[in-house]
């Protein structure tokens, strides 16, 4: 091998470096906007969920932000309901089971420590309470007390409306209605969409003011 083509072989082997370089230098570079973008979109992210939670408590009244955040983190709904807010309402959803027995609208007592908790964060509420009995679309059976699931869930809404009442909540701030099974949560045909639609939801009403 001659000079020149030494020369070349050389050039070849430093361009093909340069190249490897340059590629490397490039990932670690995409790498790093692709970090930092991961980071912003948390940090944003974060940054929305505070300000809808803020907007959310505007909305409902800043006195009653305390009240709204005790709801949540302080007493122990969580463990028996799942809840839900947008800026026109808290929506506190039991399933039926969690309340009441199969067709029954009795109330039942296992979940009344959390019950009575709820009653207490209620009372620091101004807003109006609406609540809603759902059931799924099985008919009732022939030796039920109530004729159709309308009665059913009507029933179990007034039982949770007579419940807040008595424990102190101001009646005027209250309403119950039954939808029976024509507000489904999910299709009835399985059991666990059947489950889901079986519920009691307690609907926390922005005020009008």
């Amino acid at each position: 091998m001659n000079w020149e083509e030494r020369e070349e072989d050389l050039e070849a082997h430093l361009n093909r470096g340069a190249l490897w370089a340059i590629t490397y230098g490039d990932l670690m570079s995409y790498l790093m906007i692709f970090f930092l973008l991961l980071y912003l979109g948390s940090a944003t992210k974060s940054m929305k969920v505070q300000m809808s939670i803020k907007s959310i408590t505007e909305r409902f009244g800043g006195g009653q932000g305390k009240a709204i955040q005790e709801l949540f983190s302080q007493y122990g709904v969580q463990k028996i309901a799942r809840l839900e807010m947008n800026e026109n309402k808290i929506r506190i959803v039991f399933q039926a089971p969690v309340l009441f027995d199969p067709a029954s609208a009795k109330l039942k007592t296992d979940n009344m420590p959390q019950m009575h908790q709820l009653v207490d964060a209620l009372k620091e509420l101004p807003n109006p309470i609406q609540i809603e009995g759902h059931t799924d679309d099985r008919p009732l059976g022939p030796s039920s007390e109530f004729k159709s699931n309308w009665e059913l869930s009507a029933a179990r809404a007034f039982s949770i409306l007579r419940f807040l009442e008595i424990s102190g909540v101001d009646p005027q701030r209250l309403s119950a209605i039954g939808y029976g099974e024509f507000r489904p949560l999910s299709a009835n045909a399985m059991p666990e969409g059947r489950a889901i639609n079986r519920r009691i939801e307690i609907n926390i009403m922005r005020r009008e003011d």
